[in-house]
C-alpha cells in the first residue's frame, strides 16, 4: 500500500528558493543598512556628493529586492492556487456527509495555502536576520547587543501567545462559517416542507443569529489581530529607542564613532523588522499549514500493480466496536448484515470514505464507484440527464438497461420527460431503480448497496440481482438485514446489535 506525498515536487521547488531568497533578503536588508549609516554619516560630515551616491545605491537596491521578492511571491502563490485548483475535481466528487455538504472551505484553504512560500520566505528571513547580532555587537558594543538579546527573548513568549489567541479566534470563525453553510443548504434542502407547514420564518430566525454570531467572532478576531500588532509594535519600539540612548551616551563620551552609532541603530531596526513579521504572522502560518494538510489530504490508495479493489485492515468504525477485515476483489461479492442499528451503514460510509475510523485502516483502488441506497435522490431535469449525468451514452443502451431493471412504459420509454426533484410522482422502488440504473450506466468497476431490497417487491428485487450478476467483473458490497440481493457471496460480515 502506498500513500500520496503530501507535498508535490512543485512546492518543495518554492520551498527551497522560498529559504534562499529569505536568507539573501535579509543579509541584503541588513547590508544595506550598514551602507545606509554609512551615507547618512557622509552626508553628516558634508560629503553630499559621496553620501548622496551611497544613499541613493541603497534605496535602488532596496526597491528592486522588494520588487523582485513580491513578484516571485506572487507567481509562486498563482501557480500553487492553479495547482490546487486543479485538484479540486478530486475532493468535489467524493460524496460528503449532509454535515459536511458545504466545501466553501475548499477556497479559502486554497487562498491560506498559496501563501505558504512567502510565510516560507519570512521565517528564513527572520532566522538568518540573527546574523546581523554580530554586527550590532561590533558598532554598538555589548550594551547595545545585551539589550537586543533581552527584547528579542522577552518578545518570543509574547508572539506566540498573540499568534495563539489569532488561530484560536480564526478556527472558531471558520468553524462558526462553516456551520452557516451546512444549515443553510440543509433548510433549502427543506424549505417546501417549511413553507408547508408555515414554519419558514423560523428558518431565517434561525439563519440570522448564525450569522450574528459569525459577524461577532469576526469582530473579536480583529481585535485580537490589533493587539497582536500593538504588542509587536511596542517591544520594536522599545528596542530601537534603547539601542539609540546606549550608543548617543557613547557617541557623546566619544568611545564610536557616529557611523557606527547609525549602524547600530539601523540593523537593530532591520532585525527587529524581520523578526516581527515573522511573528504576526504566527496564525497564517498554521491556518497554510492546516490548508495544506486538508488538500493533499487523499484516501489510502492501493498500489496500481494490485488486483484489488479494496482492503479494510482491523477497521473499528464509530457505531461499532466490531473489527472488520476485508479483501474484495473485481467480480466478488461482500455482504454485510446485522440488525438495525448495529453499524452497516457507518461500515458502508467507512470503507467508501465518507466517515473515517476509529481504528485500522481502508485503502481502495482508484476506480469508479457507485453507491445506491434508499436516501439516494434524483435530480429535477429530463430522465435522460439524470441517468447519464453528461456521459455520451446512446438512447438505446440507456433503454435497454431501464427494460433489464423492469422500469418500462410511457413514462420511462421518453427520456425527455421531466422529474421533479427529488423524484416526485415516482414509487420508492421505481426512484430505487433509476438510482441503480444510473451506477450501472456509469461502468462502475465497485457498487455499494445500502439496504434496498426491503423497498422492493419479489420482482424488484429479483431484476436488480440478475442485473448485478450480469456484470461479471462488477465488485459488490451490500448492507442488508434480512433480504440480500446478492446470493453468490464470497465474503460475509456479520455485525452485532
Amino acid at each position: 500500500m502506498t500513500s500520496p506525498t503530501s507535498v508535490p515536487p512543485r512546492e518543495d521547488t518554492f520551498q527551497s528558493s522560498a529559504r534562499l531568497f529569505g536568507v539573501a533578503n535579509s543579509a541584503l536588508s541588513i547590508t544595506c543598512s550598514v551602507y545606509l549609516a554609512v551615507g547618512l554619516s557622509y552626508l553628516a560630515e558634508r560629503r553630499i556628493a559621496s553620501g548622496l551616491w551611497i544613499v541613493l545605491g541603497v534605496l535602488g537596491v532596496r526597491w528592486v529586492l522588494l520588487t523582485f521578492i513580491s513578484r516571485w511571491d506572487e507567481h509562486a502563490a498563482a501557480t500553487l492556487r492553479a495547482r490546487w485548483r486543479a485538484t479540486l475535481v478530486r475532493h468535489l466528487t467524493r460524496p460528503q456527509p449532509e454535515r459536511e455538504r458545504a466545501r466553501g472551505d475548499l477556497a479559502l484553504a486554497i487562498e491560506q495555502a498559496s501563501h505558504a512560500p512567502s510565510l516560507e520566505l519570512l521565517a528564513a528571513s527572520a532566522v538568518s536576520a540573527l546574523a546581523g547580532l554580530a554586527v550590532l555587537f561590533w558598532a554598538g558594543g555589548w550594551l547595545a547587543l545585551t539589550v537586543t538579546v533581552a527584547l528579542l527573548a522577552a518578545a518570543v513568549p509574547l508572539y506566540r501567545r498573540a499568534g495563539t489567541r489569532s488561530q484560536s479566534t480564526a478556527l472558531e470563525y471558520q468553524g462558526r462559517r462553516t456551520m452557516l453553510e451546512n444549515r443553510q443548504l440543509e433548510l433549502l434542502h427543506h424549505t417546501t416542507e417549511l413553507r408547508a407547514l408555515g414554519a419558514v420564518e423560523y428558518g431565517a430566525n434561525e439563519i440570522a443569529a448564525i450569522s450574528d454570531s459569525e459577524h461577532a467572532i469576526a469582530i473579536r478576531a480583529i481585535r485580537v489581530a490589533l493587539e497582536s500588532s500593538l504588542v509587536t509594535e511596542f517591544l520594536s519600539g522599545v528596542s530601537i529607542g534603547l539601542v539609540a540612548m546606549v550608543v548617543g551616551f557613547a557617541l557623546l563620551g566619544g568611545r564610536i564613532s557616529l557611523e557606527h552609532a547609525l549602524i547600530a541603530v539601523l540593523v537593530t531596526s532591520e532585525i527587529f523588522t524581520h523578526v516581527r513579521r515573522y511573528g504576526v504572522e504566527f496564525h497564517r502560518r498554521e491556518d497554510s499549514e492546516r490548508s495544506l494538510n486538508l488538500l493533499g489530504r487523499a484516501d489510502d490508495a492501493l498500489a496500481p500493480y494490485s488486483s484489488q479493489l479494496l482492503v479494510a485492515t482491523n477497521v473499528v468504525t464509530t457505531a461499532s466496536g466490531q473489527r472488520v477485515n476485508v479483501v474484495l476483489e473485481p467480480g466478488r461479492h461482500l455482504l454485510v448484515t446485522g440488525p438495525s442499528g448495529s453499524g452497516k451503514t457507518t461500515l458502508l460510509d467507512t470503507l467508501i470514505g465518507w466517515r473515517d475510523p476509529t481504528s485500522g485502516t481502508v485503502a481502495r483502488a482508484d476506480v469508479r464507484t457507485g453507491h445506491v441506497s434508499v436516501e439516494s435522490s434524483l435530480l429535477s431535469g429530463t430522465l435522460r440527464d439524470n441517468l447519464v449525468l453528461g456521459r455520451s451514452i446512446p438512447d438505446l443502451d440507456v433503454l435497454a438497461c431501464l427494460s433489464s431493471l423492469g422500469l418500462n412504459g410511457p413514462r420511462f420509454e421518453d427520456l425527455d420527460t421531466e422529474l421533479l426533484a427529488d423524484g416526485r410522482g415516482i414509487s420508492t422502488g421505481e426512484n430505487i431503480r433509476l438510482v441503480l440504473a444510473r451506477a450501472l450506466l456509469a461502468s462502475p468497476d465497485l457498487l455499494y448497496i445500502d439496504d434496498i431490497a426491503g423497498v422492493l417487491d419479489d420482482d424488484g428485487r429479483r431484476l436488480v440481482q440478475r442485473a448485478i450478476v450480469a456484470n461479471r467483473s462488477l465488485g459488490v458490497v451490500e448492507a442488508t438485514v434480512d433480504t440480500p440481493l446478492i446470493t453468490d457471496v464470497d465474503q460475509r460480515v456479520e455485525l452485532g446489535s
